[in-house]
């Protein structure tokens, strides 16, 4: 929320950014203040931000402020991850010019401001108007600084902090799903080829307990995997639960002693990978839920990662996953 963006950024300063005039004609003289902010109105243009946009030749990355909640709209409104969006504007609030630097076109490849390198960052209000934009190049680590120059001018500047960043939509996404611990599973139950795996936990460890005389039995390494598959569990991307081929390669249900219900299906995509859905029942709120997800790996851990809620979405998983939990029956052979 802007208001949640408002506030991170708060804690980080103080003060207020004071207002000066920053924007350079090349074919004049300018005479620039040295360490002044970048950003003559930043808690104006903070006030009526609606859209985000950080952009190349090659990709783009589309934020937008919709019901409250920054979500990335070229992206299937996917949740944004707002500590990065939060890190990359405190940066560029502290920014302060260092020097100015060239404002020769042909020269702006050395500091990565060309159109081939550069990366721009727009910034629009609530009705589409553009309130900023702003050429982003290089990182010089030897000062350090970066080098920036605003959209309407070739004047280059060196700035104080590090502005650049990524264009990919993927790298603005939050990655945590869900980190539950093997003592918490309480049984599991695998569909899988018309056949009905049932794990049962007994004294913390899971025992299968619908064998038949005619099937191999399971080796208890293969159901130590499955005891430990959903801690810490990140995605590599999505697809739309609407693109997802119309049955499952397989199905898991996870019962848990807080009597939590998981539903997961399992998708093998061709060219995409393993891909995942989440469908849970009898959550109640002492369940914790944040968008982040604690390095916690006790084993009595239970945290879900509020895009495992998301109902629109598979996500792409490890491999593992799948191999841990696709488990079939085998008929013994003389």
């Amino acid at each position: 929320m802007l208001k949640q963006l408002k506030i991170l950024l708060a804690i980080s300063f103080g003060t207020t950014v004071i207002a000066i005039g920053m924007f350079f004609d090349n074919n004049k003289s300018t005479n620039i203040s040295e360490s002044s902010p970048l950003i003559e109105n930043f808690d104006e243009i903070l006030a009526n931000l609606n859209y985000i946009e950080f952009s190349n030749q090659n990709d783009s990355t589309i934020i937008e402020l919709i019901n409250d909640q920054w979500l990335l709209s070229n992206s299937d409104n996917f949740p944004v991850n707002t500590e990065l969006l939060s890190r990359f504007f405190i940066q560029l609030r502290e920014a302060n010019i260092v020097e100015p630097k060239t404002n020769l076109p042909n020269l702006l490849y050395k500091l990565g401001l060309d159109d081939e390198n550069k990366s721009k960052l727009i910034l629009k209000d609530k009705i589409g108007d553009s309130i900023l934009t702003l050429d982003l190049g290089i990182y010089n680590y030897n000062i350090p600084g970066s080098y920036v120059k605003f959209a309407d001018t070739n004047q280059s500047l060196l700035v104080s902090t590090n502005l650049t960043t990524d264009t990919s939509p993927f790298y603005w996404m939050p990655n945590d799903l869900i980190n539950i611990g093997s003592s918490t599973i309480k049984n599991v139950q695998i569909y899988n080829n018309n056949q009905m795996i049932n794990l049962l936990n007994e004294d913390g460890f899971l025992k299968h307990q619908n064998a038949l005389p005619k099937f191999s039995e399971i080796s208890e390494s293969k159901i130590e995997d499955v005891q430990k598959t959903l801690s810490d569990v990140q995605h590599n991307g999505y697809v739309l639960r609407s693109y997802l081929p119309a049955s499952p390669n397989f199905e898991v249900r996870f019962s848990f002693y807080n009597n939590v219900v998981l539903f997961m299906k399992l998708y093998d995509i061709p060219e995409k990978g393993i891909h995942v859905t989440f469908d849970w029942n009898y959550l109640n709120d002492e369940i914790k839920v944040t968008k982040f997800i604690d390095p916690d790996l006790s084993g009595n851990q239970f945290q879900l990662g509020s895009l495992s809620l998301l109902n629109d979405f598979a996500f792409n998983v490890p491999q593992f996953i799948y191999d841990n939990l696709n488990i079939k029956l085998r008929e013994k052979t003389d």
